[in-house]
């Protein structure tokens, strides 16, 4: 697997010389586009709808918006200033508790390695990491881009996540049906039914078993449109399952044979309807 950055982890004045690898590769089909009429590549021209033709690279300025049509050109010169230098350290700023970290700040991961003459000392670092259950906080410059970033232990290896800054993360709160005073009274005999829906549907995660079904179907299509016939009706599934609150109660009930329950939980008075 190749290196996509190789620099060193720094804690005080402690080193550890590790390298990055992707921890995903992109495997969806791709489609170009070309003109319908010859065939060939379509580009995408640089264009200005005032002057009504196209704009050469060098004629191209970038502006901040500032309202009313009013806006501050940002030179290419002052934006290099301020640009983070090329580093190749990951300075670890703090460590913080691996509960203080939750799964929507962060946004990409990579795989942690390092060479022969690095392996003591990261294997000593890896196994702090597990013993203290704790995460390192820092930055790190990536393809002359500074992120924020956490280092934590997974399995019997580490892994380095990307993450949001803290203005980009929403809160839960501004959902509507989490706001506080909203309140939606719960039946027992609900969350029973489900309950046991959720156990009768429980199982090992056989992450290899769930695949890119729009993938599927797109390469299905491929090869039939190359061997020049038609596909049948029943060789794509659907790409997403309907979702309504019929299909719900139509798989309570189905749970609930399943499980042998109490058909008499589920009624259909005004007291037991779902909210």
């Amino acid at each position: 697997m190749h290196a996509m950055w190789k620099g060193t982890i720094q804690i005080a004045q402690f080193q550890i010389p590790v390298k990055l690898f992707a921890t995903t590769e992109d495997k969806e089909l791709s489609l170009k586009q070309t003109h319908r009429a010859c065939g060939d590549n379509i580009s995408h021209l640089k264009f200005c709808q005032t002057c009504n033709s196209t704009v050469e690279m060098d004629q191209i300025q970038k502006v901040y918006e500032l309202g009313g049509g009013n806006s501050v050109e940002v030179s290419d010169e002052e934006l290099k200033k301020i640009s983070p230098q090329a580093n190749k350290n990951f300075v670890i700023e703090q460590f913080i508790d691996n509960s203080d970290l939750n799964i929507v700040q962060m946004k990409k991961h990579y795989f942690v390695g390092t060479d022969e003459v690095g392996e003591e000392v990261f294997q000593l670092f890896l196994t702090c990491l597990q013993k203290s259950k704790k995460i390192g906080i820092g930055y790190i410059t990536l393809r002359s881009v500074q992120y924020l970033a956490a280092i934590r232990p997974m399995g019997n290896g580490i892994v380095l996540s990307i993450l949001h800054y803290a203005d980009e993360v929403r809160s839960m709160q501004q959902i509507n049906n989490t706001v506080a005073g909203v309140k939606t009274k719960i039946f027992e005999d609900h969350i029973l039914i489900l309950s046991q829906l959720i156990d009768a549907m429980t199982g090992p995660f056989e992450f290899a078993k769930y695949g890119n079904r729009y993938n599927d179907a797109l390469r299905l299509l491929i090869e039939n449109k190359i061997a020049n016939r038609s596909p049948k009706n029943d060789e794509i599934e659907p790409v997403m399952p309907q979702n309504n609150i019929v299909d719900l109660l139509s798989s309570l009930q189905r749970s609930l044979d399943f499980v042998n329950s109490e058909t008499t939980l589920f009624s259909t008075s005004e007291n037991n309807n779902l909210h």
